[in-house]
């Protein structure tokens, strides 16, 4: 029997041929424009290919023909979900369930949707009522785990990780998601080669023949490579130096983000290239934070103690762009927010770890601090007359400058960790859910001890955050 378009369009969706499929379902609505089944099958297909205008197009049209699909409506909220519309999502998913209430995927997707709105606890509640509805499986024990990350329930995270990869020895996102929560309690050792699972999750390598192993090196070159942000590389940096002294004959080189280069160029025996460029021929290869895995890094052998220094030549130059000293004033560098991550929920968490401006302002309220932006770009009007504004060309620059102030204050982003890598006295205003090297609850960092850890209490509430630092700003002076 002949095969129909629309068939040809579910083989063609089921074996990832997304564009081929695309084509299949646009035959079957030439043929009737009124198939609804096509339109959200075509509409699936876009929303796997990340082309999302037309996604919605053809769920919504989807939709116009049969409003009472629970299927349609689960994704349409799935995708309003990646344009950052979670509230829309929410609703659309909350009138599923008041229809469907045993729709076990509309309860995962509305877990999904509330994780994304910072209401963890709930998150976990619609994840637990999808696992005694459907059953366990690997993905709703991910989701069940994510919830449960956030939320900071780091010992039921980590068994719902566990369970899940039962279910699904070889399931990489379980794998990673493992090692992110184990990170947050400190279980290095175990973490570390779970991490190693982003490369078959969100991330592609940059390298992948010779990859290194920790074994010695003698007189072979390594290739050492930068592989996700600035704040990544700083702190990964501490362990070139190690490498350098356990592997004394082999050539080292370093190929890392250009802000990086002039900063780097102060360590003793790696060879620096910028990261898009082709390195000179290796033996081996191996992204810069594996690293640790290879050392095999435990919090009981981390050092806390800096090693970066400020350029003096440059510190001299900077120095005319820095308020004057003043006898009982602060020097206080600053940044509110991180950098742009994209458009929807792609910028979701950088939203989350950034303090929106005026609920960052009552901190500048500091008669007897002068305060100094290190974030890149011009200054916002509020800040105007408010704020000295630095001139910052690449981290060499920046590191020049938190030198020769007090204090810097600033979101989780790469300034907190040059700060600590060259032992400047540093407080992080921490997002409720921290971050895999920032652990879950304490107030210092073991990776940087002139860190302090100010975290926030309730997920998205900076206010009472910026209010207490600012009254232990107000009584601090530095050592």
């Amino acid at each position: 029997m002949r095969e129909t378009a629309f068939e040809r369009g579910n083989r063609l969706a089921a074996a990832d041929q997304q564009e081929q499929a695309i084509a299949a379902f646009s035959s079957c609505l030439q043929h009737n424009p009124q198939d609804w089944q096509a339109l959200f099958n075509r509409g699936t297909a876009h929303m796997r290919l990340k082309q999302y205008p037309q996604a919605l197009e053809d769920y919504l049209a989807a939709a116009g023909l049969n409003p009472s699909s629970s299927n349609i409506k689960c994704n349409l909220a799935v995708l309003l979900k990646e344009l950052g519309e979670l509230t829309l999502a929410e609703n659309l998913l909350l009138e599923v369930l008041q229809a469907e209430p045993q729709h076990a995927e509309a309860w995962s997707n509305l877990g999904v949707v509330l994780q994304y709105a910072l209401r963890y606890d709930d998150a976990v509640v619609c994840h637990q009522n999808a696992l005694q509805l459907a059953g366990p499986s690997g993905g709703r024990l991910n989701n069940l785990g994510n919830a449960l990350t956030c939320a900071l329930r780091l010992d039921e995270a980590v068994s719902a990780y566990r369970q899940g990869l039962e279910l699904q020895p070889d399931d990489a996102y379980l794998g990673f998601n493992l090692s992110v929560a184990l990170l947050l309690q400190g279980e290095y050792r175990a973490a570390w080669p779970l991490y190693e699972q982003r490369w078959r999750t969100i991330m592609q390598p940059r390298y992948r023949e010779h990859a290194w192993q920790g074994q010695p090196l003698g007189e072979q070159h390594l290739l050492v490579w930068a592989e996700q942000g600035l704040g990544d590389t700083l702190q990964m940096a501490r362990f070139l130096p190690v490498l350098r002294q356990q592997h004394p004959a082999a050539r080292i080189t370093l190929a890392c983000q250009t802000a990086c280069l002039r900063l780097f160029g102060q360590l003793e025996g790696i060879d620096l290239v910028p990261l898009e460029d082709t390195p000179p021929a290796y033996d081996w290869q191996i992204p810069l934070m594996s690293l640790p895995l290879r050392l095999d890094v435990t919090l009981d052998t981390l050092s806390d103690q800096a090693y970066l220094r400020a350029d003096p030549a440059l510190c001299a130059a900077q120095e005319q762009y820095l308020p004057a000293r003043q006898a009982g004033r602060l020097r206080v560098g600053i940044v509110w927010e991180t950098g742009s991550w994209g458009v929807g929920i792609a910028d979701h968490g950088r939203q989350n770890k950034s303090v929106p401006l005026a609920q960052f302002l009552p901190l500048l309220d500091m008669p007897q601090v002068d305060f100094v932006s290190l974030q890149l770009g011009a200054l916002p009007d509020e800040l105007q007359g408010r704020v000295h504004a630095a001139q910052i060309g690449d981290f060499a620059d920046t590191a020049a400058i938190i030198e020769q102030l007090d204090l810097v204050i600033s979101v989780d982003t790469s300034v907190v960790h040059l700060a600590g890598a060259l032992g400047k006295p540093v407080w992080v205003l921490m997002r409720a859910e921290s971050a895999p090297f920032f652990m879950a609850s304490a107030e210092v960092s073991p990776w940087y001890a002139s860190m302090r850890i100010c975290r926030q209490q309730i997920p998205g509430d900076w206010p009472p955050l910026i209010d207490s630092v600012a009254k232990t700003l107000r009584q601090w002076h530095p050592c």
